[in-house]
């Protein structure tokens, strides 16, 4: 089985469609807004915030 992708972010909301054209999924969104990261439901993908994004104070 392939490994989970995880992928660094520097927002609070972020889009994912599974990332293989046809074979991914339907855009969702999911919010980092209280969370470090998050995995999308739908493919596992693992969104992470970037270490600056934290530093930077939002």
């Amino acid at each position: 089985m392939k490994a989970k992708e995880t992928i660094i972010v520097t927002s609070e909301r972020v889009g994912c469609d599974g990332g293989d054209a046809a074979l991914g999924h339907p855009l969702v969104y999911l919010s980092l807004a209280d969370k470090p990261a998050i995995v999308c439901p739908w493919c596992g993908r693992r969104f992470e915030r970037a270490a600056s994004y934290a530093a930077s104070g939002h």
